[in-house]
């Protein structure tokens, strides 16, 4: 498949998620609504552990220049906004651009620009932005590796680099994913593009589109896609037991009965976030499937 061809099924497909998860938050959010939604989000990103609050520093940010690739609906750019980041939100996918730039002209966030462009082409000069994030995105591109040498190149000599891939080195990549769908239900044998069918799917609608790319790295296949940054940071995140096929369905109902659910989940996934048990965020630390990278471009 040539790579006009499959750029043009990325942005059909995140278009599609985006209507399935945010079209009825997004027509309906509210100033007031927008900023509460913020302040949940950061209280259940905080609760979680998850690199948004953790490796990004919030209290750092006011008059920062940050770039964040893939902004998805914009809950991450508003959250950082917010705390006065003065915010370039870029995204394939046009309705997802137009979503962020909405909630920045809602929240009054003046010198906030959402536009649509590509991870693996961006269109700044050398040295733009203090701090580079991007949140579960350069892994569904074609050339990951360009990607990352992208967002170096746009980062001033010793900005920073907050960015979370997948993990290979985990349980949903080894047994929820390659066990159980890849071998138990043969996807990988049929298709050698079969981890990109088998996640990201969610919402109010049936799926009928495709997720082109999904890729999971290791360590040390980390610390080579960003070898021109120094001061590389590793973390692992995000284990949830509601994952696990068949199984899950179960301990998810039980899940919600138990700990509840958070309203930080509505500006970033459409609906309130089943809230991880303890066990289930430290169980992340050892075997989760999100790296959270921090690295700093030499001065």
């Amino acid at each position: 498949m040539s790579e006009p061809t499959v750029k043009h099924d990325i942005r059909v497909f995140w278009q599609a998620l985006y209507d399935s998860l945010y079209e009825d938050v997004d027509g309906t959010l509210t100033r007031d609504a927008l900023l509460q939604g913020i302040d949940d989000l950061e209280d259940m990103f905080r609760y979680r552990g998850h690199m948004a609050a953790t490796e990004m520093p919030l209290a750092d940010l006011s008059g920062k220049r940050v770039l964040e690739i893939g902004c998805g609906a914009g809950s991450h750019s508003a959250l950082f906004a917010r705390h006065g980041a003065r915010m370039t939100s870029l995204d394939i996918t046009y309705a997802r651009a137009a979503a962020t730039g909405a909630k920045f002209r809602l929240m009054g966030a003046a010198g906030c620009l959402a536009l649509q462009g590509d991870a693996e082409s961006l269109p700044f000069a050398d040295g733009s932005f203090d701090i580079v994030y991007s949140n579960g995105v350069l892994h569904h591109t074609p050339d990951t590796a360009r990607a990352i040498d992208e967002a170096w190149r746009v980062t001033r000599p010793g900005g920073r680099a907050v960015i979370m891939l997948y993990c290979k080195s985990s349980w949903h990549y080894w047994v929820n994913m390659l066990l159980f769908e890849g071998i138990l239900r043969g996807r990988a044998f049929r298709d050698t593009d079969w981890l990109g069918k088998a996640t990201e799917w969610g919402g109010k609608n049936r799926q009928t589109a495709d997720n082109p790319i999904t890729r999971c790295y290791t360590a040390g296949e980390i610390r080579r896609l960003f070898r021109r940054f120094e001061d590389v940071s590793l973390r692992k995140g995000e284990f949830y037991f509601y994952l696990i096929p068949k199984l899950g369905r179960l301990y998810r109902r039980y899940q919600v009965r138990r700990y509840g659910i958070h309203p930080g989940g509505v500006l970033a996934y459409g609906e309130p976030w089943p809230i991880q048990s303890p066990l289930e965020l430290r169980l992340g630390r050892i075997m989760g499937f999100a790296w959270f990278i921090g690295a700093r471009k030499p001065d």
